[in-house]
């Protein structure tokens, strides 16, 4: 029942239902990403070092806030934030004492952009001009875009190899890079602000190496993203 016998709209109390449709959200959401990590920069530190295919699949984390342009369409701003960390040693060297020589890679991305989300099914339903049901499950799609932030580095000790002298040093490049991806998903609704979302996106972006590592093919930043996390409706 939506309406007292006095015809005004019930107070809101522990009801499944929220008064009109919510327009903003805000969510975070947190999981793994899976980096294209092919060619260039990373065919040359796996064949120099004991880094291996997977080693830079890594956890990602994401903020977003959005607002609903229709029933069935919103827009969503986005920041996220990935870094792969693996220590290494060199495959073909080792040092005077016969010890491993050591170094530390990292990659460090942070995406800010936004999606346009469509809802394939209903995120829920208004079933009077007081009250807004959100359904069970819905399932959405999207694509986007915005800018990518990222840094690569390498830390440790080196191998000079035109005197095979041995020196420690870091070597990095950073800078910004345009990127775009596309996304699906499903919302579950767990109370009538909360819900629960599971998604999936892969992401395109590339940029030229700088600093230390002038002279190689574009660093690939492309990845598939799985992530679950929370959403709360206003």
């Amino acid at each position: 029942m939506v309406a007292n016998a006095t015809g005004q709209p019930p107070r809101p109390g522990n009801a499944d239902f929220l008064f009109g449709r919510p327009r903003t959200f805000f969510g975070a959401s947190a999981g793994w990403l899976a980096a294209s990590q092919a060619g260039g920069v990373f065919d040359f530190t796996r064949d120099l070092l004991t880094v291996n295919d997977g080693d830079f699949n890594t956890g990602t984390f994401r903020f977003s806030v959005g607002r609903a342009l229709s029933p069935r369409l919103d827009l969503v701003g986005e920041i996220g934030v990935s870094r792969a960390t693996i220590p290494s040693e060199y495959r073909d060297f080792v040092d005077t004492d016969e010890l491993p020589i050591v170094q530390t890679t990292k990659l460090t991305q942070v995406p800010i952009g936004g999606s346009l989300r469509f809802w394939l099914t209903p995120r829920g339903r208004e079933i009077s001009r007081f009250a807004w049901v959100p359904s069970r499950i819905a399932v959405y799609t999207g694509a986007g875009g915005g800018a990518r932030w990222y840094r690569f580095g390498q830390f440790g000790d080196f191998v000079d190899f035109v005197d095979l002298a041995i020196f420690n040093d870091g070597l990095e490049s950073s800078g910004w890079t345009a990127s775009g991806h596309v996304l699906a998903g499903a919302s579950i609704s767990v109370t009538r602000r909360l819900f629960l979302s599971l998604e999936t996106r892969y992401a395109w972006a590339n940029s030229p190496l700088s600093g230390d590592f002038v002279g190689f093919d574009n660093i690939d930043l492309n990845g598939l993203q799985s992530t679950v996390g929370i959403e709360v409706v206003f």
